[in-house]
């Protein structure tokens, strides 16, 4: 599957923006993602594993809730990651 990261989290990444990574599930593929970016592991998931509620995770444009991310991924889905900004 391809992960598309933006903007914050790109310097996490090497501002590589679509990523390749294996798994066969949205969470394997994120998990994935993690373990080659171990400084985005640290912001995208918390301390039990989870993904952050403030990342809001797409399978193919259709927003998941934390508990879809086991839904089946394949070599051709896109999983978008998208960071939720707040300031004034």
């Amino acid at each position: 599957m391809i992960v598309k990261v933006r903007g914050i989290l790109l310097r996490f990444t090497n501002y590589e923006n679509e990523i390749e990574v294996g798994g066969s599930t949205v969470r394997e593929g994120l998990a994935a993602l993690a373990e080659r970016f171990p400084t985005l592991d640290e912001v995208l998931m918390d301390r039990e594993g989870s993904v952050r509620a403030t990342h809001l995770i797409a399978l193919n444009g259709e927003q998941l809730s934390l508990e879809e991310l086991d839904r089946e991924a394949t070599e051709d889905d896109r999983v978008d990651i998208v960071t939720a900004v707040s300031g004034g």
